[in-house]
C-alpha cells in the first residue's frame, strides 16, 4: 500500500524489518528484491506520488512536482544548477531514459584502487544484463530520430567525428518530447512502472511526504529512523514519524544520503562521507537555423558524439591530463519556460531571442569531471552543495562548448548563441576562438548538472571508503547504501542503469 504521511495521525510510530530511504532507481530495486525475498519492507519518500495520469506536460506544474527545490537546486555559489528528482520513483520520472554501462576502464580502475571484491567485471555484466532485460533497454530506432537529432548527426558527420545511436528504456513511446517533465503516456520503463507493482505485490509499504532526519543507533548498529511528515504544499515538517527497524538502506541520492549520514554522525574512518562529489557538469550552445527545427518534438536525445571521450586514456594506470578526452556531446533542449530562464537579457531583446525558439538547435558538452565537491547537512531537512570546477574541468567544459558550436555551424547554423551573463553571439566558425575567453566564475556562465554521484563511495578497505562493495557500511551494523553515491568517482555516462544494478546487488546482500 502507498500512504501519504501528511494524511496520517501524527506522531506516527512504525515497526518494520527494513526501512528503505528513497525510492529512485537504487532504492526501488533494493526494496523490490528484499521484499520478494520475504522481508518486511517500508519505503519512505520525501516527495509525492505522481502517477502518469496527472503528468499534464506543463512546466509550471511538473517541475515543482518532480524536482528537488522546485527545480531550483544549485551549488552554494549558484553557479551550477543541479537537477534531481523528488517524488516516488526519484529521478527515473524526469530523466531522458538514456542507458549506458560504466566503461570497463573505470571499473578496472576501481578494482585497482578500491578492491571491489563483491563487484568484479563479471558481476557488473550479469547485473547489467538483468537490468537491461527488466527495463527492456533497446537501441533507439532510426525511425524515431527527431529533426533536432538529425541536424546534430549531420553536423557531426560533416566534421568526420565519431557518433552513433543511443539506447533507451521506453516501450510504447509516442515521441511527445516531454520526457523531462514526466511521461503522461507511461512509456518510461522506470521504477514506478516496472518495480512499484512488484514491490507492492510482495507486501511492502510506501510512505510518501516523509523525510528522514536522522538514523537512530544503539551499541554499534542502526535500530531506527527519525523522520518527519511533510506538508505537500510547503514541504515543511508537520509531525514526527518514528520508525523502528532492524536494517536501513539509505537511497536518498548522492546529496541526500551523504547529508543524512553526516547529520546522524555515522562513524567513517575514511573521512570521505559527503566528499568526492562529481556531477557531470555541462555548458550549452544554441544554433539558429533558417529552417524550423522544432526541437521540443520527438525523443530528446537519440544520437551522440563520442569523438572526444577516451576512457582508456583517462583511466590508464598513468592517466592522461590531455584536454578533449572527457567530453560527451549530445542534444539538449528545454521547453519554453526553462529556455526563457536560461537565455540572458530583458524586454524586447529577450523576446527577440525567444521568437527564434522554433529554429534553434541546442547541443551540450557534458564532461567526465575530476573536480570533487562536498555535501554538508544544513538545518534539519536541508543540505549544502559545494562544487567548483578545477582547472582541468574548466578547460574541458570550454572545449566541449567550442566543439558543440562547431557542430552547429557544420550543420548549417547561421549563428550560434552562448547564454553567458552577456550573451555571446558567434557569427561564423571564425568566431569560435571567442569561446576560449569565457570565464567560468560564479555568475558569468551558467552550468547544469543532472548526475550527482560519489559522496559515500565504495571501498573494501574502510580507510578508503565508508561502505564495502556490497553497499554494507563498514562501521554500523544493519546499515546499507544503494544509490549513485556509491560510485568511487565520475562514470562519464548516464548513471540510471548502473544505479538500478547497484540496487539489485545491495538488495540481495541485505536479504542474505
Amino acid at each position: 500500500m502507498i500512504f501519504d504521511a501528511s494524511n496520517q495521525k501524527l506522531p506516527l510510530k512504525l515497526k518494520v524489518g527494513l526501512c528503505v530511504i528513497g525510492s529512485g532507481a537504487g532504492g526501488a530495486a533494493a526494496a523490490m528484491v528484499a521484499a520478494e525475498a520475504g522481508m518486511d519492507v517500508l519505503i519512505i519518500e520525501a516527495g509525492p506520488f505522481v502517477p502518469p495520469g496527472v503528468m499534464n506536460q506543463r512546466e509550471e506544474d511538473m517541475i515543482p512536482a518532480l524536482l528537488e527545490a522546485n527545480g531550483g537546486q544549485t551549488s552554494s555559489d549558484r553557479n551550477c544548477m543541479i537537477v534531481q528528482g523528488r517524488a516516488l520513483g526519484g529521478s527515473t520520472l524526469h530523466n531522458i531514459n538514456l542507458c549506458k554501462r560504466i566503461p570497463e576502464p573505470i571499473l578496472r580502475e576501481w578494482q585497482r584502487e578500491r578492491g571491489m571484491e563483491h563487484l568484479g567485471l563479471e558481476t557488473w555484466t550479469a547485473l547489467y544484463d538483468e537490468v537491461e532485460s527488466l527495463l527492456q533497454v533497446s537501441q533507439i530506432p532510426e525511425s524515431q530520430v527527431s529533426k533536432h537529432n538529425q541536424v546534430f548527426r549531420e553536423g557531426t558527420k560533416k566534421l568526420g567525428w565519431k557518433g552513433g545511436l543511443l539506447s533507451h528504456n521506453r516501450s510504447g513511446c509516442v515521441q511527445s518530447g516531454f520526457c523531462a517533465v514526466g511521461c503522461a503516456y507511461d512509456a518510461k520503463n522506470n521504477a514506478v512502472k516496472v518495480m512499484l507493482p512488484r514491490i507492492l505485490a510482495a507486501g511492502a509499504q510506501i510512505l510518501t511526504h516523509c523525510k528522514a532526519v536522522k538514523l537512530v543507533q544503539e551499541r554499534g548498529r542502526v535500530v531506527g529512523v527519525d523522520a518527519r511528515a511533510l506538508d505537500p504544499l510547503t514541504r515543511k515538517p508537520i509531525g514526527r514519524v518514528e520508525i523502528q527497524c532492524e536494517q536501513v538502506c539509505v537511497s536518498g541520492s548522492a546529496t541526500g544520503s551523504a547529508a543524512l549520514l553526516l547529520r546522524s554522525k555515522i562513524k567513517d574512518d575514511s573521512g570521505s562521507t559527503g566528499k568526492g562529489l562529481t556531477i557531470h557538469p555541462a555548458l550549452v550552445a544554441a544554433g539558429e537555423f533558417d529552417e524550423s527545427i522544432e526541437a521540443w518534438k520527438g525523443i530528446p536525445q537519440s544520437w551522440e558524439c563520442t569523438q572526444f571521450l577516451d576512457f582508456e586514456r583517462a583511466h590508464a594506470e598513468e592517466p592522461s591530463t590531455e584536454i578533449g578526452i572527457r567530453t560527451w556531446i549530445i542534444p539538449a533542449f528545454a521547453h519554453p519556460m526553462s529556455t526563457a530562464t536560461i537565455l540572458p537579457g530583458w524586454g524586447d531583446a529577450h523576446a527577440e531571442l525567444m521568437q527564434k525558439y522554433s529554429r534553434l538547435a541546442v547541443l551540450t558538452g557534458m564532461i567526465h569531471d575530476t573536480s570533487k565537491g562536498v555535501v554538508t547537512p544544513r538545518q534539519e531537512l536541508e543540505q549544502r552543495i559545494d562544487w567548483k570546477p578545477n582547472k582541468g574541468d574548466r578547460a574541458e567544459l570550454l572545449f566541449g562548448l567550442k566543439r558543440s558550436a562547431e557542430i552547429l555551424f557544420a550543420a548549417g547554423a547561421k549563428r550560434v548563441f552562448v547564454p553567458s551573463k552577456k550573451l555571446l553571439v558567434l557569427e561564423s566558425p571564425a568566431d569560435l576562438d571567442q569561446v576560449d575567453q569565457i570565464r567560468l566564475d560564479a555568475g558569468e556562465m551558467p552550468m547544469t548538472a543532472v548526475h550527482p554521484m560519489s559522496t559515500v563511495s565504495m571501498a573494501d578497505d574502510p580507510l578508503k571508503g565508508p561502505v564495502d562493495s556490497r553497499g554494507k557500511h563498514h562501521h554500523i551494523e544493519g546499515l546499507w547504501v544503494a544509490d549513485g553515491s556509491l560510485f568511487p568517482g565520475s562514470i562519464g555516462v548516464p548513471p540510471q542503469v548502473s544505479i538500478y544494478a547497484l540496487g539489485l546487488h545491495v538488495g540481495r546482500a541485505i536479504a542474505t
